[in-house]
């Protein structure tokens, strides 16, 4: 039904700014007294699907129930039943590394390596690949690898002596020739293609190439040849006559009994060719059905109780250690909040923390521990967020291939079945091409993703929440919405309150008001299976970027984040311990904020004073105290921001963190804390 023919079934329609107006439904709307001045708002979207909002402050769910229940909305579904159909996917049998094959140069040290997983899906088996450093260690990416052929020691020795080297498409293969006596190789990606790096190393060659039994392997042959025909002896491609498709030199030596005799004899039998249009695919092959052969799994039995609803004795619950994406900062499968007011570097703090999962660089100080591809969607900052990507890439030296991945548009996934259905179809295929598994997935911001909604209202906020939740669940990942401070920054997180409740982890940016260059702090205000309180420094240094060759942009600069550690508040800087080592006294947020403030202060603003015989960087306390004010924000009444400060001054004396005289303010630290650097000119106080 049109949203025109809604509002008069409704009563005291009218048309406002091209949208009706009727009156809300709701029998509680003007507490009983019914909607004589029409409230309700109907509208309806791009595909005929009414929309509804009551000015007054109904409820959706409460509006949409009572036009319903007036029969307006006979065949619409509830419009939450679409998140019941977000399933989590089935866990995936972890796949099982079968060999491993190193490529060597001619000396024998490892280049790289190539690993074969049997996996439980149609595929039944994957590769994994290492670029090999001159330390030994392996690095996930092949970019920089020196790219040799398999076996080359072996190679090198047969130019030398004149023996023929047979190639084939893969390890397996190649192992199974060799087996037989004689010199075998091929390279490491298979039947892709030829990489050119391998050509300088079978330069005088006499070549004899054994291709799969299929027509991809006898493509690939000609792309041998084609790569091969101008700097070697000679070449042939030999057929071993297989009887099934797909076979290769790995069933003729250990299904047919292939010896080396046979494997000679059909190489002498072969005429060498000159190019890859010599190369003639086997007429057996031409009308083949080269359909994938998938391997019958055998299914896990029926479990007893249904997945996720295990029942258990609690004699049987252990504690389990926290197992962290981030150490100490965010946990693995965790929903984590990042907020902060305008300006304070949200989404570059965001970006840092989607780099550093990919990269396995530690994120301002905190190790990675599960390294893994991240997606960012990005609902607002599109014209910026190039340069932004770039600058972070060039300042910490990104190396190419990191997974990363962008989605550029506003997704509404509080209200929307469509948005949230494409969304994740769009992960899935992406998952499907790249063979890959998130470890976080970032929404920046929560408002570019709320569709329009009431982020004070817990319906609305409920909804959204759920299908963050059946996101995060389905792919069994981390989920980090990037969020706005309130009106008064000290209140937390924007809107309802069920929102804090739902976040494991709650990320706080304070950014350090007329720092220069830009400094802030990043607040763990909430850690739900680990310890909060702790605050990490960091600066925004500025990168210039080189010439992207579009007119206009002929070099750009933006920011990146820097880690500040001489800013780090840690969980034992917050403490004091009497003589047997115990707690006893525990700083709340806004003396923590306090403190604080007062390291970035002596950092910045810090001179030397000598007061009762004890040089020390002080900070004057009137400056303090101003910045404070800055942190408290303008809407706190002067009443209440004066006790606050003279508690917060209390404190820290009473701490032992602080000392005042007058007009300075001093740090004192333990002899077992860390000073800014070892140049410090701070002298520990004697207690």
């Amino acid at each position: 039904m049109q949203a025109e023919q809604i509002a008069q079934a409704l009563g005291n329609a009218r048309r406002v700014n091209g949208q009706w107006m009727a009156s809300c439904p709701v029998s509680s709307h003007g507490q009983g007294n019914g909607d004589k001045n029409p409230s309700l708002c109907v509208s309806e979207t791009d595909e005929g699907k009414p929309l509804f909002k009551c000015f007054s402050g109904c409820s959706q769910e409460s509006v949409f129930n009572a036009v319903k229940d007036y029969g307006l909305l006979k065949d619409l579904p509830n419009p939450t039943d679409f998140l019941t159909q977000i399933k989590p996917l089935p866990k995936p049998q972890e796949p099982v590394l079968e060999q491993e094959w190193h490529y060597t140069d001619e000396d024998g040290v490892v280049q790289h390596i190539k690993q074969r997983y049997k996996t439980f899906d149609f595929k039944g088996k994957t590769y994994k690949q290492y670029r090999v450093d001159e330390n030994g260690r392996r690095h996930a990416s092949m970019t920089g690898a020196n790219i040799v052929p398999y076996n080359l020691p072996e190679v090198d020795f047969a130019r030398k002596t004149g023996r023929t080297v047979f190639l084939c498409e893969g390890e397996k293969a190649a192992d199974a020739l060799k087996s037989l006596g004689v010199v075998a190789t091929c390279t490491h990606n298979g039947a892709s293609n030829f990489p050119e790096d391998v050509v300088k190393h079978l330069v005088g060659l006499t070549i004899a190439i054994v291709p799969d039994n299929d027509t991809v392997g006898w493509e690939y042959a000609r792309k041998a040849v084609a790569a091969l025909k101008v700097v070697t002896k000679s070449i042939r491609v030999v057929d071993l006559g297989l009887e099934e498709i797909k076979e290769d030199a790995y069933e003729f030596v250990h299904k047919y009994g292939g010896d080396k005799d046979r494997l000679i004899d059909y190489t002498k039998a072969t005429k060498p060719v000159a190019s890859e249009l010599d190369v003639t695919t086997p007429a057996r092959l031409n009308n083949s059905s080269e359909t994938p052969v998938t391997e019958e799994l055998e299914l896990p039995a029926t479990p007893l109780q249904r997945e996720g609803f295990k029942l258990e004795a609690w004699d049987s619950i252990e504690d389990e250690p926290v197992e962290w994406l981030v150490q100490g900062v965010i946990p693995q499968r965790s929903f984590v909040a990042l907020y902060a007011p305008p300006a304070s570097f949200k989404s570059f703090i965001a970006l840092d923390i989607a780099e550093c999962i990919a990269t396995g660089r530690a994120f301002l100080g905190n190790q990675i521990t599960k390294q893994g591809a991240v997606l960012y969607i990005a609902g607002e900052g599109h014209g910026g967020i190039g340069s932004r990507i770039k600058a972070l890439k060039t300042h910490h030296n990104t190396p190419v291939g990191a997974p990363v991945y962008f989605l550029r548009r506003q997704v509404n996934l509080r209200s929307s079945k469509t948005d949230l259905q494409d969304l994740v179809a769009a992960i899935d295929d992406l998952k499907a091409i790249h063979d890959i598994n998130f470890e976080l997935i970032i929404i920046d911001t929560l408002a570019r993703a709320f569709g329009g909604g009431n982020e004070n209202a817990s319906e609305d906020m409920g909804a959204f929440i759920t299908a963050a939740g059946a996101i995060q669940g389905r792919y069994e990942c981390g989920l980090l919405v990037v969020h706005h401070a309130g009106k008064d920054a000290t209140k937390g997180l924007r809107g309802h309150s069920s929102l804090l409740g739902a976040v494991d982890t709650e990320l706080e940016i304070i950014r350090i008001e007329g720092a220069d260059p830009p400094r802030g702090i990043l607040h763990i205000s909430k850690q739900k299976d680990g310890e909060d309180g702790q605050r990490i420094g960091f600066e925004m240094v500025e990168v210039t970027t080189e010439s992207s060759g579009v007119v206009g942009f002929e070099g750009t600069s933006s920011l990146a984040v820097k880690h500040d550690p001489a800013m780090d508040t840690s969980l034992k800087a917050s403490k004091k311990k009497d003589k047997s080592g115990e707690d006893t006294i525990k700083l709340t947020g806004t003396q923590q904020s306090a403190l604080t403030l007062l390291y970035a202060l002596r950092k910045e603003h810090g001179t030397m004073q000598t007061i009762d015989g004890m040089r020390n960087k002080c900070v004057s306390t009137n400056l303090w105290h101003e910045e404070f004010r800055k942190i408290k924000g303008k809407g706190i009444l002067p009443a209440s921001f004066n006790t606050s400060w003279m508690n917060v001054k209390k404190a820290l004396v009473d701490s032992g963190k602080v000392i005042i005289n007058n007009t300075w303010s001093w740090i004192v630290f333990d002899e077992v804390e860390a000073i800014d650097s070892p140049n410090s000119n701070v002298h520990p106080l004697k207690k």
